[in-house]
């Protein structure tokens, strides 16, 4: 605790030098919300989300709530009920505390959210459940990097090839977003049986970019016709350009990356 009141001191001093703070918003997992961590995020001048790691605290803010209360439904299975300015037991700091309630198969389950900063609370509760949760579609972007397009596996050792390396994977990443709405629209088959699937960007990756497929160049223009040993046998894709070598085709429209 003296550890703690001291560093708090430090900071203030900080705070009161630095003419121009970052301003910066964390979205904690549980696992990284601990008291200390969000004592040292909120001393720093920073706005903080997260969730109660600790299900007892879950457990007794659910004996907090009033019988006759409203809940304020935030997701389709999903349903929360907040106290703004609320001193949760061994924190140091109050905080805006949202109880959520999620109805499943086996019953009822609860968990709550916390936050510090500008004013969240029980007045904009859909708002603060799609907020936090947002850090899902970022969490989702970090697991592609590493298990789709192996970031982690780091294939060179300079400095800047490192970044030259993580700026193709996030280059990568768009790309591949814009090339799956190409591949519907580009297909020529109409008929349901040969239009083209909506893939995953792992299946783009791993699958649909080592398939055997022939290149044809014919009065059409040219065509790129999987075989009958490729996933998608029977259907085709019309190439950009018309005619003339493979490479020297037409630009293309990024304009959906």
């Amino acid at each position: 605790m003296i550890r703690l009141q001291a560093r708090l001191e430090r900071f203030l001093q900080e705070n009161k030098a630095n003419q121009q703070p970052v301003r910066a918003i964390f979205r904690l997992d549980a696992g990284f919300g601990t008291y200390e961590n969000l004592a040292l995020l909120i001393e720093s001048g920073y706005e903080v989300y997260s969730k109660v790691q600790n299900h007892r605290v879950v457990q007794s803010l659910q004996r907090q709530v009033p019988a006759e209360v409203l809940w304020t439904r935030v997701g389709q299975d999903a349903e929360m009920f907040a106290w703004t300015g609320r001193q949760v037991e061994s924190f140091c700091y109050p905080l805006d505390v949202g109880l959520e309630r999620f109805q499943t198969e086996q019953g009822a389950k609860y968990s709550a959210l916390l936050h510090f900063g500008s004013p969240a609370g029980d007045t904009a509760l859909c708002a603060w459940f799609a907020f936090y949760n947002g850090r899902q579609s970022i969490e989702a972007g970090i697991k592609e990097g590493k298990h789709v397009f192996f970031l982690h596996r780091l294939k060179v050792r300079a400095v800047a090839a490192i970044v030259v390396q993580e700026q193709m994977v996030l280059f990568a990443a768009n790309f591949l977003r814009w090339a799956q709405r190409w591949l519907q629209a580009g297909s020529p088959e109409a008929d349901k049986e040969h239009a083209w699937p909506v893939l995953r960007v792992k299946e783009l990756v791993q699958v649909a970019a080592h398939t055997s497929a022939y290149v044809e160049c014919s009065a059409e223009g040219r065509l790129l016709r999987f075989t009958e040993q490729s996933r998608w046998a029977g259907r085709v894709l019309r190439l950009p350009g018309s005619g003339g070598p493979l490479w020297a085709h037409q630009s293309c429209d990024f304009s959906y990356v």
